[in-house]
Order: structure tokens, then sequence, then C-alpha cells
């Protein structure tokens, strides 16, 4: 694996769900394939937080394009009101090595919704009886649970998934959502990428909870063929968008399925609102997270 370039946006706050890091966050999140992870330090002896600060931090392979976006990234700041938050933004070169040791730093269990429990294979988390562990090594690939998006798609997921259900999941990233749909019930989950990487991890992360006989993974985007009785995307407004008005997302609805849309920032809601529309599905549940807004939809002739 190549080695990379990471770049990290102080912002002066100990709340990573405030305004200003949620907005360098849905300024940052499109750059960064896999987008950005969010991390507070700082706190003093006694959990003291006057000196804490939030970090937005991402990382690209280090190739001369990306070490140029990134030399143009630092000559920016975001066109909003909350550019006085944000200190001097930083990029470091990374062996592989050194990457993984940065993700163990700041990744630690995570309780998702009523039974989900997200950790890294290196932690053993406290559980609850009816919880269902997931355990993931990100690797290069989106999807730790630590992003709300994440969040907002695993809620939703262990609200509408119905045992024995038939599953696609776009743009699978790390595969959380696609191991988490096994571990609450589905029977067989197709999860797809358009990153060869992010595959790869994904089968490395479905092994690693001994559900690989039960995710088929391709390297591509909407499938043209099937219906499901749940589809998940968790991607970006724009993209959700493009899927539902050029790539048939909706047809891969069963007629009593449901689809669950997050990465959606609250400016751009509208936009996948109107492509729903378009495609003749209606919006049945909507949850928020800070700034991130994930959607339940299916066909409105339901």
């Amino acid at each position: 694996m190549p080695d990379l370039l990471e770049f990290t946006l102080p912002v002066a706050t100990a709340d990573p769900e405030s305004e200003p890091v949620q907005a360098a966050v849905a300024w940052l999140n499109p750059l960064f394939h896999g987008g950005v992870v969010v991390e507070v330090s700082g706190f003093g002896p006694y959990g003291e937080s006057h000196q804490a600060q939030t970090i937005v931090r991402g990382y690209l392979t280090d190739t001369p394009e990306n070490a140029h976006l990134l030399e143009k990234l630092m000559r920016e700041r975001p066109p909003h009101a909350f550019a006085d938050f944000y200190g001097e933004p930083r990029v470091r070169r990374l062996a592989t090595e050194d990457w993984a040791e940065a993700w163990k730093r700041h990744y630690r269990p995570l309780r998702i919704g009523d039974h989900i429990v997200v950790t890294p294979s290196w932690e053993e988390p406290a559980t609850q009886p009816g919880d269902v562990v997931v355990r993931l090594d990100p690797g290069m690939a989106f999807g730790t649970g630590t992003h709300p998006s994440t969040q907002l798609a695993l809620r939703l997921l262990e609200r509408y998934l119905r045992p024995r259900s038939v599953v696609l999941d776009v743009g699978t990233g790390s595969g959380i959502l696609a191991i988490a749909a096994v571990k609450l019930g589905a029977s067989r989950v197709i999860a797809t990428d358009i990153d060869p990487e992010a595959v790869r991890t994904a089968e490395v992360n479905a092994r690693l909870n001994e559900v690989r006989n039960k995710i088929t993974l391709l390297v591509a985007s909407v499938i043209d063929t099937g219906r499901y009785d749940l589809v998940l995307v968790n991607i970006l407004a724009d993209v959700i968008a493009h899927m539902l008005l050029h790539e048939d997302l909706a047809q891969r609805l069963a007629p009593d399925g449901v689809l669950i849309l997050s990465g959606i920032i609250q400016q751009r809601r509208e936009v996948v609102d109107l492509a729903l529309k378009a495609a003749g599905l209606e919006v049945i549940e909507t949850m928020t997270q800070g700034d991130w807004v994930a959607l339940a939809a299916r066909p409105a002739h339901r």
C-alpha cells in the first residue's frame, strides 16, 4: 500500500458536534476519499476543557496530484462565518504503518442505536444482552462508525431491517453497513463500491466478523439487476441524487422495500428530496445529527 498524506485542521472548540466542526467536515469531506474523521484532545488532568480542541483529519495517498490539492487547501479557508475558529492546517507524510497506528489512537468501541457496538479488532467492548458486535479495521475505506452519517445509517438499518431480508449496500466502504445487516438478521447482502481498495477492506472486515459467506462484494456502483428488501446508500447528497435519477437506484427496491440514504448535509437535503420524488419514492422517516441528515424512503404507490 502506498504511503499517505495526512491533513489536519484544528478547531477551537471541545465540542465535536458544534457548528464550526460540522461546517469544517462538510467543507473537507468531499475532498478526501473516505471522508474525514474528528477527534478531541488536550483535556487537562481532571478533564478540564479550557485547552481542548477538536481536530478534523483526512488522508490521501501520496501522489503529486494529491500533494498539489493539499498545497492549495493549505492556502484556502472555508467561506463561512466559522473561519475564525480554525487554526493553521498541517500536512505530513505517513508511512502505511504510521497511518495504521494513527487510527488506533482515536478509534474506540462505540455503541450506536440500541444494540450495535462497533469496535476495532484490538479492543474487547463491554456488551449487553442482545447486542451485535461489528469488528472493524478500517483500512483506507470510509466507515468506522465515528462519522454522524454512518451512525445515522446504522440507526435506520437497525430500525428497518427485517429478519431474512436481502440487502443491497451501495458504496460499502469499510463494509460496516453490510456486516451490521448480516449480524442483525439479513440472509444475504450484495455490497458494491467503485473503489477496489474499499472492496478489499470490506472483504477483510467481513472475514474478521465471520460473515463473508453471506456478503457478495463487487467493484461496481448501482448494479442493474435484482430487487431488495433493503437498500443502503451512505455517500453524499449529489451522488445519491445522481443514482436516483440516472442509475435506477429506485428500481432496486422490492415493492415493499425500504431505501436508507445517509451522508446528506442539511444544506443539500432538497437535492435528494427532489430526486426521490422524481423516482417515485416518499420519505417515511428523517433522522438528523448535527448538520447531517439520513432518510428512510419507500415506493410512493405503496
